[in-house]
């Protein structure tokens, strides 16, 4: 027997939903999930990189000590409270400080956009830019020398830049993509290993690149000072353009 014809209308108003879901599932997302992690781990790397060059040019150039390195920074708070160089510990307590207003300042921008803002996800990267350009800025202003007053505020200035990048990522890429908390990403890949019999390959990656980007930085700072921050402020640029650029191309095809 003939298969009864289906209503009139049925085909369209099928067609019809799933246009609007197509396009509700456009407006809201862009991107499949797959795409949106390929480009968010690219734009993970390029930050990763400039972590490294960041924490060694605030370590040679800012006054010895690092930007995002909260238990070494801590340690050293200590060192100048129990009488040692005291300079030093003070210098360490305003990048904690600085560092944890641009996390909050971070996490309050992405948050927002996870919970239906107005801003993108990777808006954190726009504050994180703005921080390091005007330390760029700065630096190129006094031809890479900044007075002591000066180079205490460009050291906070950085230091709330990474801690922007820290919070950001996690709550906008979530916890898989650390640019810079190695110690518990370590941690957790040789707990794996050793109780899982599983390597996280990721983890290797995110380790050198975070080295060669302190090698990068260090090398420019030894043969063209007066751009050493230029490195960080070019690749979080890159960064926060690689998932927007991502997005058209697997959007078109």
């Amino acid at each position: 027997m003939a298969r009864a014809a289906a209503p009139v209308g049925e085909d369209s108003v099928r067609a019809g939903r799933g246009e609007e879901r197509t396009t509700e599932g456009m407006r809201r997302g862009g991107l499949p999930p797959g795409s949106r992690r390929y480009a968010q781990t690219w734009a993970a790397r390029l930050l990763t990189f400039s972590a490294g060059a960041v924490n060694a040019w605030g370590f040679l150039s800012l006054g010895g000590v690092f930007t995002s390195v909260v238990t070494a920074n801590s340690a050293l708070i200590g060192v100048g409270l129990g009488g040692g160089d005291r300079t030093l510990g003070g210098l360490a307590a305003v990048a904690v400080v600085c560092y944890v207003l641009g996390a909050a300042a971070a996490a309050w921008t992405a948050g927002r956009a996870r919970l239906g803002g107005r801003s993108r996800p990777a808006d954190f990267m726009l504050l994180e830019l703005l921080l390091l350009w005007a330390a760029v800025a700065w630096w190129l202003a006094v031809d890479g020398g900044p007075s002591g007053g000066g180079r205490t505020v460009m050291l906070g200035t950085v230091a709330a830049a990474m801690g922007c990048q820290n919070t950001g990522v996690r709550v906008s890429m979530g916890a898989h993509a650390p640019t810079a908390y190695l110690t518990g990403l370590l941690t957790g890949a040789v707990s794996d290993a050793v109780t899982a019999r599983r390597i996280r390959w990721s983890v290797l990656v995110t380790m050198v690149l975070l080295i060669l980007g302190a090698a990068a930085a260090t090398l420019v700072e030894r043969l063209l000072p007066a751009a050493a921050p230029l490195l960080p402020a070019l690749l979080v640029t890159a960064a926060w353009l690689v998932v927007p650029a991502r997005t058209r191309t697997r959007q078109e095809a």
